[in-house]
């Protein structure tokens, strides 16, 4: 395709037609090179630029992200692995560790009832510190009734207990 024909298919204001048309080669020369530099620096800078600014955006993303992977995955290995060591050191009868530790806490005084039923444990007190409620050998409160006494900072309890 000639430069008489590409002309005919391009809309190009006549003004602009006249000024290249009265321009010498030299200054045509000139005026493409400085046109390609002007292309070329807005490429840059509207394409090229944020792509590499993205790009180095994402890698130090994606190292952190690798080493927030990498503490997941141990403390996932970690966590396994005392779940393991606590299940293996439980007794068998969930009603001997209660007592014992109700012993322990001086607690045995004011149970009122403890029974156990397939792998529920449940436990009344009359009367009894708040604070004294925890975690015995592996067994976790599923369910628990608490009453306000009279005293103050002391409640009636009702606790149902399992592994």
């Amino acid at each position: 395709m000639t430069a008489l024909r590409l002309r005919e298919r391009i809309p190009v204001p006549e003004a602009l037609r006249r000024v290249w048309d009265r321009m010498s080669p030299r200054e045509r020369i000139l005026t493409g090179a400085a046109t390609c530099v002007v292309l070329v620096a807005a490429a840059w800078s509207l394409a090229w630029q944020p792509m590499q600014d993205g790009s180095l955006q994402m890698r130090r993303d994606l190292q952190r992200e690798r080493a927030v992977l990498v503490a997941a995955r141990a403390q996932t290995a970690e966590i396994a692995g005392l779940q393991r060591m606590a299940q293996s050191n439980f007794s068998g009868d969930p009603r001997l560790a209660i007592e014992r530790v109700l012993g322990e806490r001086g607690l045995k005084g004011a149970l009122t009832s403890l029974e156990v039923k397939d792998s529920r444990t449940t436990i009344t007190f009359t009367i009894i510190g708040f604070d004294a409620l925890a975690k015995v050998d592996g067994l976790r409160v599923i369910d628990a009734t608490l009453v306000s006494r009279i005293d103050p900072g002391t409640v009636r309890a009702e606790i149902a207990l399992a592994r």
